[in-house]
C-alpha cells in the first residue's frame, strides 16, 4: 500500500492480530476501523461511531491506500479544526502525522499514543 500524502509505500506495524500502516515520510498512520476502536476502547474514549464528525465533501484528500477510491475528510474537535480521513468502501481511516520530521521507526505504543493524542484532540468539543 502506498501513503495517501507522499505516495511512499507503507510499513506495517503489528501487535498480536492488529496491524496498521505508517510513512516514514510524513508519519501518517492508516488503521483499519476495527482496530482502531480497540485502541480507542483501550484509552478509555468512545468508539469512532460515538465520536461524530462531519464529513466535508468539498477537500479533496487522497486516494484510499487499500482501494483506491477517494478518501472522505471527516472533521471534528474545537471548530472543526481537526480531521481524519476515511474510505467509505473498506472502512479505513487515515490519521496524519503530527510532526514535520518523523521518525524514521516506529513501534505499535508509539503509533497507538499518536493514534490516542489525535481522536482526543478529535473528541474535544470546547
Amino acid at each position: 500500500m502506498d501513503c495517501p500524502r507522499c505516495t511512499v509505500e507503507l510499513s506495517e506495524i503489528t501487535r498480536e492480530d492488529r496491524a496498521l500502516q505508517r510513512c516514514a515520510e510524513c508519519g501518517g498512520l492508516w488503521v483499519d476501523v476495527t482496530d482502531l476502536n480497540k485502541i480507542l476502547l483501550h484509552a478509555n474514549l468512545p468508539a469512532l461511531s460515538a465520536l461524530g464528525g462531519f464529513a466535508n465533501p468539498d477537500e479533496i484528500s487522497g486516494m484510499c491506500p487499500a482501494c483506491n477510491v477517494d478518501l472522505v475528510v471527516v472533521e471534528g474537535g474545537e471548530k472543526r479544526s481537526v480531521g481524519y480521513d476515511t474510505c467509505e468502501s473498506c472502512g479505513g481511516i487515515w490519521v496524519d502525522g503530527d510532526e514535520d520530521e518523523p521518525a524514521a521507526e516506529l513501534d505499535w505504543k508509539g503509533a497507538e499514543k499518536q493514534i490516542v493524542a489525535f481522536f482526543k484532540l478529535f473528541a474535544k468539543k470546547k
